[in-house]
């Protein structure tokens, strides 16, 4: 009885250091993980939260073909190098947002990203005073918060930057993930809010605007350091433009998003098709209308769009795009080419 009790005592202790992040996890330059593009509007499942959780993302689809590769690399190898001398190492996500870190014994601190929104490359550098992205050791329910001030590069425009982070440990257990499951993971929650004012050459004058990230990571630490899931989302809110993406990341390949599906009875009309400039989409009473990218972001998200609504498409990048419109339970999606 004895020998069970050590042997039981032995496997939670495994169990607990297996949910716990510590600076052997610690990601550093060689480390890659392949991701295929998930469904953007997947529910982050935030209430979802505290030991033995169940993250059912089993229905979870993705877009066939659309792959991101997550490479760890020198931050010295990065062309914005001279935005974010101080990091180590350099976190590039192909078509995400790229950030900068340095590793130490009991923490992780970030420097800054760079992503696109809407066209534009915003630059974020936590360059006076950096932010803590992880304290280490951190196990369920560890949280910190960190401030962090520096500037940001917006229309080739600097500007200070003020802003805060909350991180929390607020689950461990189970991740269904399409027909995969994984025991014994832990998520991490990440809420940054950078602010800034940024003067601009006329027409646009002077810009106020907040950048907001939130980011859940989960990690299976006796299999691998990188995340296993990501669901994150980045929103810029400003006097200017305001936009954002949710994107979705899977380390397991996912059943395809249909192209054309869940009801024939919605009319889906997209013209001209290839596109230039501009596009216009017709649809039937649609309660909502979605264009993704082809990396799972979505672009346009519009509530209650009228029969015929066009759109300028100066600031897409070319390529393939998905348009949803979604009527109650019912989805229908075609393809969009932009040129």
């Amino acid at each position: 009885m004895k020998k069970v009790l050590l042997f039981l005592t032995a496997f939670f202790s495994l169990a607990s250091i297996a949910q716990t992040i510590t600076s052997g996890n610690s990601l550093v330059a060689g480390n890659s993980q392949l991701y295929w593009t998930a469904d953007s509007s997947a529910s982050n499942l935030n209430s979802t939260i505290g030991a033995g959780a169940i993250w059912d993302y089993s229905n979870l689809t993705g877009y066939a073909g659309a792959t991101n590769l997550d490479t760890i690399k020198n931050a010295s190898d990065s062309p914005d190098y001279g935005n974010f001398s101080s990091a180590d190492f350099h976190d590039d996500l192909s078509g995400g947002a790229s950030s900068y870190f340095q590793n130490f014994p009991d923490s992780v601190v970030s420097y800054g990203f760079v992503f696109t929104v809407n066209g534009n490359t915003v630059k974020v550098m936590h360059d006076i005073d950096p932010m803590k992205a992880l304290e280490l050791p951190m196990s369920l329910n560890d949280s910190f918060t960190d401030s962090t001030y520096g500037s940001a590069d917006v229309y080739g425009s600097n500007a200070a930057t003020a802003g805060d982070v909350v991180v929390i440990a607020d689950g461990t257990g189970t991740l269904n993930l399409g027909s995969s499951t994984f025991t014994n993971v832990i998520r991490i929650k990440t809420v940054e809010t950078i602010e800034t004012t940024v003067v601009l050459p006329p027409p646009f004058n002077t810009v106020t605007g907040t950048v907001s990230r939130t980011v859940y990571n989960y990690y299976d630490l006796v299999n691998q350091n990188m995340p296993i899931f990501i669901h994150a989302n980045i929103f810029v809110a400003s006097n200017l433009f305001n936009g954002g993406y949710s994107a979705v990341y899977s380390s397991v390949e996912l059943t395809s998003a249909g192209l054309n599906s869940e009801s024939s009875a919605l009319k889906l009309g997209i013209y001209p098709n290839p596109a230039h400039s501009i596009v216009t989409i017709t649809s039937d009473k649609a309660d909502q209308l979605i264009i993704i990218d082809a990396l799972g972001r979505v672009v346009v998200s519009m509530l209650n769009p009228q029969a015929t609504e066009t759109f300028d498409l100066n600031n897409f990048e070319a390529g393939m795009y998905l348009v949803q419109i979604i009527k109650g339970e019912s989805t229908q999606t075609e393809k969009l080419i932009v040129e």
